[in-house]
C-alpha cells in the first residue's frame, strides 16, 4: 500500500485546509487553534488530533505532534492576519486608541515559521488574505532576532526601512532553508462555486521546483450563456465518486494535470445550493428552518455535497445546519427589490435604508446572481447577511448554503450557535481549494 504523505494544520480553524488535504492522499495527523468553536468543530468532523491552543504559547517540542524532526512531508495553514484585510483596517481603525499597527496578530505567521524549523518539512503551505501583498511594515532587529531561532539568517533589508511584507516573509522563509514563493490564485478556478482570491505561500526544502498554481487549473469563465446554466445531474449515480485519494475522482471535475485544456464553466450559485429546501417550507414569516431535503440532487456537485451512501435514498438524510437568521421588514422588502447580481453599496442609498454607520464599514446589499459563482464569503456573515442574499427568496443565505459555497459536504457538519457557524464557514480555507493546492504540492514536490 502506497504511503501517505504526512501533514499538520497550523491555525486549523473549522478544518477546510485538513477536509482538502484529506481528499488529496495527505494524513493530517495534528492540527491546532486557538478557538474553541473551531476546535470543536474540527475534532467533530475529524478526530482529536487538535489541541486547543493559542499557537504562541506553544513549544512546538513539547506541545507538537510526536514526529521526529526532518520526517515531516507539510506543514499547511493559515495565520490570521486581519490587519492585512481590508475588512481588518476598517474594524481596527474603528476601535478608540487602537490602530492596525498595534494588533499583533498579523505576526502569527512567524509561529507558522517556528513550526517549520523544528519539523523541517519537505514543504510547506502557507495561506492569507490578498491585502498582504500591500502591505509593508518596518524591519525591527529585536523582532526578528525573537521570532525566529537564533542561528537563522535576518532579513536583507535595512533596519527601520518600510519593506513589502511579501519581501519580509519569504526571506524568513529562505533563511530557514527553503526556497520558497508566493501566488495570488482564484478559488473559482478549481471547482469552488465562489469568487474567493487567496495567496499561497509555498516552500520546499530540497531542489528548486514548485509548482505553478495556474497550471492546476480545472475551471474557467463560462464562454456564453448556454455554460451560465446549471449543470443537470441526468443519469443517477453517475457521479457518484468511488475514492478522494486523488483529485481526479471527483464529480464534475476534469483530470487534474498541468497539461489539462479542457477546463470547464464555473461552478454557480444554482449548482451549489438550488436543491435546497426554502427555509419557511409551511410559509411562516420570517423565515426559520428546513431539516428535511425536498428534492433530489439536480447537478453534479449537488450530488457531491450529498455524498449520498449506495445503501441509503436521498430522503432518507437528514439536513443540517440549513436555518436563517431574522430579518426585519425593512431588510425584507429591500431583499426583494434586488435583481439577480445586483449589489447597493449602504452610502449610496437614503438614510432611511441604511442598516448601520456607513463610515466603517463599506457594506452592500447584494443578491447573489444564480448563474455565477458567489462573490466572496466573509466571516463578517456573521454580523449580518445583507452581502449574501439569496436568489429567489427573501433572505440572507443559511449557514449551510455558506457552507456549500465554500466546498463544505452536506456531511460536514458545525455543531456551534449559527453566529459562530457563519464565522467558522466565512473563514475558512475552502475544502476543493486545498485539494487542488495540496494534489499540486503532492504531484510537484513529494514525488
Amino acid at each position: 500500500m502506497e504511503r501517505r504523505p504526512s501533514a499538520i494544520d497550523l491555525f486549523c480553524g473549522a478544518g477546510g485546509f485538513t477536509q482538502g488535504l484529506l481528499n488529496a492522499g495527505f494524513d493530517v495527523c495534528w492540527a491546532i487553534d486557538s478557538d474553541t468553536a473551531a476546535v470543536e468543530t474540527y475534532r467533530r468532523n475529524h478526530g482529536e488530533h487538535v489541541l486547543g491552543k493559542d499557537i504562541r504559547e506553544t513549544d512546538p517540542a513539547t506541545d507538537g505532534p510526536d514526529i521526529e524532526p526532518g520526517t515531516l512531508d507539510l506543514v499547511a495553514g493559515g495565520p490570521p492576519c486581519p490587519s492585512f484585510s481590508t475588512i481588518g483596517r476598517a474594524k481596527l481603525g474603528s476601535l478608540e486608541n487602537r490602530s492596525t499597527d498595534e494588533d499583533d496578530r498579523n505576526v502569527l505567521y512567524r509561529d507558522f515559521l517556528r513550526y517549520v524549523d523544528y519539523f523541517e518539512p519537505a514543504a510547506f503551505i502557507m495561506e492569507n488574505v490578498t491585502g498582504l501583498i500591500s502591505d509593508t511594515a518596518v524591519i525591527e532587529t529585536d523582532t526578528i532576532q525573537q521570532s525566529l531561532p537564533t542561528d537563522s539568517a535576518s532579513t536583507g533589508e535595512p533596519v527601520g526601512k518600510e519593506t513589502p511584507v511579501p519581501e519580509i516573509i519569504l526571506e524568513e522563509m529562505e533563511a530557514l532553508g527553503y526556497h520558497a514563493d508566493w501566488e495570488v490564485i482564484d478559488a473559482a478556478d478549481y471547482g469552488v462555486p465562489q469568487h474567493r482570491e487567496r495567496v499561497f505561500f509555498i516552500g520546499a526544502r530540497e531542489g528548486d521546483i514548485l509548482p505553478d498554481l495556474q497550471q492546476w487549473k480545472t475551471h474557467r469563465e463560462p464562454t456564453d450563456e448556454r455554460e451560465r446554466k446549471m449543470g443537470v445531474r441526468n443519469t443517477p449515480g453517475a457521479f457518484k465518486e468511488s475514492s478522494q485519494t486523488t483529485f481526479d475522482t471527483e464529480p464534475e471535475v476534469p483530470p487534474i494535470s498541468r497539461e489539462n485544456t479542457a477546463r470547464r464553466p464555473y461552478v454557480t450559485v444554482a449548482d451549489a445550493i438550488m436543491d435546497l429546501p426554502p427555509v419557511s417550507p409551511d410559509g411562516e414569516m420570517p423565515p426559520k428552518e428546513a431539516t428535511e431535503y425536498t428534492l433530489p440532487p439536480v447537478s453534479p456537485y449537488q450530488e457531491w455535497l450529498r455524498d449520498i451512501p449506495e445503501d441509503e435514498d436521498w430522503d432518507d438524510q437528514t439536513l443540517r445546519n440549513h436555518s436563517c437568521r431574522w430579518h426585519n421588514h425593512l431588510d425584507l422588502s429591500i431583499y426583494k427589490l434586488l435583481g439577480h447580481g445586483v449589489g447597493w453599496n449602504i452610502g449610496d442609498v437614503s438614510q432611511e435604508l441604511q442598516p448601520y454607520r456607513d463610515d466603517v464599514f463599506p457594506d452592500k446589499y447584494k443578491k447573489q446572481n444564480p448563474s455565477r459563482p458567489a462573490s466572496t464569503i466573509l466571516a463578517h456573515i456573521q454580523k449580518d447577511g445583507h452581502m449574501f442574499i439569496h436568489p429567489t427568496e427573501a433572505r440572507s443565505l443559511t449557514v449551510r448554503e455558506a457552507a456549500r459555497l465554500q466546498s463544505f459536504r452536506d456531511s460536514y457538519w458545525f455543531p456551534e450557535s449559527r453566529t459562530n457557524a457563519y464565522r467558522l464557514v466565512g473563514n475558512a480555507v475552502p475544502p476543493r481549494l486545498a485539494h487542488a493546492v495540496g494534489h499540486a504540492i503532492r504531484e510537484e514536490v513529494l514525488e
